[in-house]
């Protein structure tokens, strides 16, 4: 009986197809297992390199950034990639005060062989104002490239008064003064305003004739340098009356008036006021000086009755206005008098 023998490397050999054969059957199961999306990003999505595309450059130069009202500012822009020009990139600009400004494009906002491009930016404003705008640059297969010019300041229009406007505003004021004129409110207002003052002058010598004018104004004239308050307090007048006489006689040159401090001082005409400044006193310290320089050798009881205070803050500001050198002090018997230094 003949046998033919089968060799150990045919078996091998289906092994070897059976095995891939059964892993191209799995892979193809895992594949048509996957979502339809990712499969086909998996198989079909091309590599792409990002930083590879191409990004405009944009510059924006001018020459001032204020501008009038009604004007124009001419902004300059040169486009470039890697620093080569670029032509026929669109250049728009944006502003964040649409409703003031206007742009105009030249070669409708293209730019030349060499990159640029020009723009001229109108404005109005009745107001002085501050604004920024954005320059944009962009052209198919290019990344957009930006600019921002900050704080661009439109003034207000200048007024114009012409020949005509001045003698336009003549008219409407003596027109103005006339219907004023026909009114009885009117009438005293016209009086009290121009032709009581000149009225006043010519009635200088008659100012005094007042009692209480003439008692402020002796007042002063034996107190040179007195402060406000301290001649409403010694008058005892109230303020509106006050302020209405000293205002008469410093119109009508009977008076001067200082500011020291926090205090306005009232001098005769004739009085030079003094520019130097001297030791500041308060309105009690300058009662007390005005006491004893009226009746000299007062006693610190005498003060405090005099001036209707306390003994203590008598005494408190008697020692310094001794220290100041204003006042001296001298003994009798138990009690302290005093008196106006002379040094003072």
């Amino acid at each position: 009986m003949n046998c033919t023998a089968v060799p150990n490397g045919g078996n091998a050999a289906r092994k070897v197809i059976f095995l891939s054969f059964a892993m191209a059957i799995m892979l193809a199961i895992t594949v048509m297992a996957l979502p339809a999306q990712t499969r086909a990003a998996h198989v079909f999505a091309p590599t792409q390199d990002i930083s590879a595309q191409k990004s405009l450059d944009i510059a924006v130069t001018y020459e001032s950034l204020n501008m009038e009202s009604g004007g124009s500012l001419i902004f300059f822009i040169t486009v470039t990639e890697k620093g080569l020009p670029v032509k026929n990139s669109s250049v728009s600009f944006t502003t964040d005060a649409p409703d003031l400004c206007s742009f105009e494009y030249e070669n409708n906002g293209l730019t030349d062989t060499d990159g640029k491009a020009k723009v001229h930016m109108t404005a109005y404003s009745e107001e002085r104002k501050i604004i920024n705008i954005t320059a944009r640059a962009n052209l198919d297969g290019y990344l957009p490239g930006y600019y921002e010019v900050d704080e661009i300041t439109i003034e207000p229009p200048t007024i114009i008064i012409t020949n005509e406007r001045i003698s336009y505003l003549s008219l409407t004021g003596l027109l103005t003064v006339l219907i004023i004129a026909s009114t009885e409110a009117g009438k005293y207002g016209l009086i009290k305003t121009f032709f009581l003052p000149l009225y006043s002058r010519l009635k200088r010598d008659d100012l005094l004739d007042h009692f209480v004018r003439g008692q402020i104004y002796g007042y002063i004239m034996s107190h040179p340098g007195e402060h406000y308050n301290h001649i409403k307090q010694k008058l005892e007048v109230t303020n509106g009356t006050l302020s209405h006489h000293l205002r008469a006689l410093e119109f009508q040159g009977y008076i001067v008036s200082h500011r020291d401090g926090t205090y306005k001082r009232f001098y005769p005409t004739e009085v030079k006021i003094p520019r130097t400044k001297g030791i500041k006193l308060s309105d009690l310290q300058i009662g007390i000086v005005d006491a004893i320089r009226q009746s000299p050798g007062l006693s610190q009881k005498d003060i405090a009755k005099r001036e209707g205070i306390s003994q203590q803050s008598v005494s408190y500001n008697l020692s310094l206005l001794e220290r100041m050198g204003i006042l001296n002090s001298a003994r009798d018997g138990v009690r302290k008098k005093y008196f106006i230094s002379s040094d003072a």
